[in-house]
């Protein structure tokens, strides 16, 4: 993912490192309010707010052709799901085919579950690499619904629930890294919240509630307490690291300013030295940019 402001207009694009793959775009006017006519771009990528425009080059799909301006045969291959690209039009300007997406479009949350995705036209097959899509797709939603708010064009808030499945993807992914292959767990392992309040899903993933086919069946619990990592969409896409903690228990405590603070269950022993007596637990809240003890 990269990103461009030269005062008058900004851009942000995602696009594979090498191949003709599909590029997504945004990109409006710049809160900066530099005119055009002193940056002397006169060719700025304009895009709706709350979508992502897809360029897909000819060498990918074939050019236009005589009389072929538009075109719906393109077919978007991810895993067992397929995507029809209707109303693909050809940009005489930059010599590339485009069509305007929603943000939360379903395409592009099939493509960041798989290795690599197909496109697929009249023409025949091209295979793309989709390693590391996942992270630039957060980190373009985010950069975009920042400067396009900034500009007094909000971001569609359903735009940010879309992203929050990547909280739930990571922490899966996570699972299956920490226990080197195939893994179990229930329902109680990842307790969805709103933490810090951007409207996108976060993830508190319990470590006791999961289970390694091979190895060690809890690789990250000692004799009494268990590592809670947490999944906050705020962060993520910046460190690509869960917040991680200890816990004899995890839940979840709905505040009363409309977030949710992260309740962890304290050793016996620390309660004691405490002078609290019997169980106890540490409720930890969002402060804006991290995580604060409540009590």
């Amino acid at each position: 993912m990269s990103q461009f402001d030269d005062g008058s207009f900004f851009s942000a694009t995602l696009a594979p490192v090498d191949g003709p793959g599909p590029a997504l775009v945004c990109g409006e006017r710049s809160p900066q309010g530099v005119s055009a006519a002193v940056t002397g771009n006169t060719e700025p990528d304009i895009t709706p707010a709350g979508a992502f425009r897809v360029y897909v080059s000819d060498r990918a799909i074939g050019a236009p052709g005589a009389h072929l301006q538009t075109r719906d045969d393109v077919l978007l291959v991810a895993g067992d799901s397929g995507f029809r690209l209707h109303g693909l039009r050809w940009n005489e300007m930059f010599s590339t085919w485009e069509v305007d997406l929603p943000a939360n479009d379903p395409a592009f949350a099939a493509i960041a579950g798989q290795e690599r995705f197909e496109l697929r036209s009249d023409r025949g097959s091209d295979m793309v690499s989709a390693l590391g899509f996942d992270a630039a797709l957060e980190q373009l939603a985010g950069y975009c619904a920042t400067m396009f708010t900034s500009v007094g064009l909000p971001w569609p808030q359903q735009q940010a629930a879309a992203v929050a499945g990547a909280m739930r993807r990571a922490a899966e992914a996570d699972i299956r890294r920490g226990c080197n292959g195939p893994a179990r767990w229930s329902a109680a392992a990842m307790k969805p919240a709103q933490i810090d309040g951007d409207g996108a899903e976060d993830i508190v993933l319990d470590w006791r509630e999961v289970s390694c086919s091979t190895g060690k069946a809890r690789p990250f619990c000692g004799a009494a307490m268990c590592s809670a990592d947490l999944y906050l969409s705020a962060l993520y896409p910046g460190r690509r690291q869960p917040e991680k903690m200890l816990a004899q228990g995890v839940r979840i405590q709905p505040l009363d300013n409309g977030k949710d603070a992260v309740a962890l269950g304290s050793a016996l022993a620390t309660c004691q030295q405490a002078g609290t007596g019997g169980g106890c637990e540490t409720l930890w809240y969002w402060a804006g940019t991290g995580l604060m003890r409540l009590r």
